[in-house]
This record gives structure tokens, C-alpha cells and sequence, in this order.
């Protein structure tokens, strides 16, 4: 992981940087298919496409709500498919989406409605500059419980279990917890759908 930071940005910006691996011989279609339908939308978020990943970064609400968008419309019934995330808040060099900070919260609206897909997932919560974090990574992943999600705990990780919807609600709910209480985070998910070692 690399965070480039200074001293000069803005400790509002959220950012998270997607990637999407489908398990299917169309992996590039379907993950053109889905970033192309996104970008159609001109989504008040600033965004950027490289080699790795795409990067999200502004208001906290409209970047998880494209992530999600990005996750469903990459699904594909049958596909293994894994994602992973890097949410990060509060880095100092988070300065090219400063004047996305306020624009109003934007729902993701298509014509067909995106799938509740059922996800497992597993995710590491990381608290920097601040010598009592373990008491907000414990009330960040009893979050996750009152969601419903089945926290179990697993080496250097957290295991989650339920619906995208729940799964990102949650997220929602965790990012701003963390943004009362944690100066600068960072949180790298792992989702996984139908894979094959369940059940």
C-alpha cells in the first residue's frame, strides 16, 4: 500500500482505491462494463483509472455509494468474483478532492435495479496517530454486529458475513464513526462473491 501524504491537504476527503477481479475469461469486459456505466453517470466524486485500480476520492457518502455501485455492476451470477478496497481518511496529501467536500449526498440511480447480492468478506481496521485506538477498532467491529454481519475474528483480519447493502451500510456507519474519533484511518477490505469454498 502506498499513501503519498504531506502537510498541505485536506483531513475531510475520504478516498478509496477499487480493484475488481472477476474469475471469467470476459474479466476485462466486465470490468470496463462496469467502470464505463459509472462514469456515465458524472458522479460528483473525483476519480482516476490506472494501471491497478480505480481511485474514489470526496464526500464519504457519495464515495461509498459508488464503490457499491461499481461492486454490484461487476457481478455476474455464477463468476467468482473478489474486490478489494482501501478506504483512507484523514491523509494529509488528500488535496484533488478537496472542492468535492460540497457537493450535495447523490443516490446511484439506474434504470434496472442493482443486485443485494449475498458477500463474505474480511477487513483490517488501521488507526494512526492516535495511542488508544484499540477501543475504536473494538466499537467499529461491534458495528458490525448490530448489522448482522457475523464479525469473526481471524489472524491480522475480521471476517463478515450478510448482504452487500448491509455490508456497505456498514461501512457508511464505521467511516463516520471513525471520523469523530480517529485523526487519520485507513481500512483494507476484501470481498469475495461466489467463490467456490462456500458451501
Amino acid at each position: 500500500m502506498n499513501i503519498d501524504c504531506n502537510i498541505d491537504g485536506s483531513v475531510d476527503v475520504t478516498g478509496c482505491k477499487l480493484s475488481i477481479y472477476p474469475m471469467s475469461d470476459n474479466f476485462a469486459g466486465i470490468i470496463t462494463n462496469a467502470i464505463h456505466q459509472l462514469d456515465a453517470l458524472k458522479l460528483p466524486v473525483w476519480q482516476k483509472t490506472d494501471l491497478f485500480s480505480t481511485t474514489y476520492r470526496g464526500r464519504q457518502e457519495n464515495v461509498v455509494n459508488i464503490v457499491k455501485a461499481a461492486c454490484q455492476l461487476a457481478y455476474t451470477e455464477s463468476v467468482h468474483t473478489v474486490y478489494e478496497l482501501t478506504f483512507s481518511k484523514g491523509c494529509p496529501g488528500d488535496t484533488d478532492a478537496d472542492h468535492y467536500l460540497n457537493e450535495e449526498i447523490t443516490p446511484i440511480k439506474f434504470e434496472h435495479e442493482l443486485p443485494n447480492i449475498p458477500v463474505a468478506c474480511k477487513y483490517s481496521f488501521y488507526a494512526f496517530g492516535d495511542a488508544d485506538y484499540m477501543k475504536d477498532i473494538e466499537k467499529i467491529v461491534n458495528m458490525a454486529e448490530d448489522k448482522g454481519l457475523n464479525p469473526e475474528g481471524m489472524h491480522y483480519a475480521t471476517k463478515l458475513t450478510g448482504s452487500i447493502d448491509d455490508l456497505f451500510d456498514y461501512f457508511n456507519e464505521a467511516l463516520s464513526y471513525a471520523h469523530e474519533h480517529i485523526r487519520h484511518y485507513v481500512m483494507e477490505v476484501t470481498i469475495s462473491v461466489n467463490s467456490p469454498s462456500e458451501g
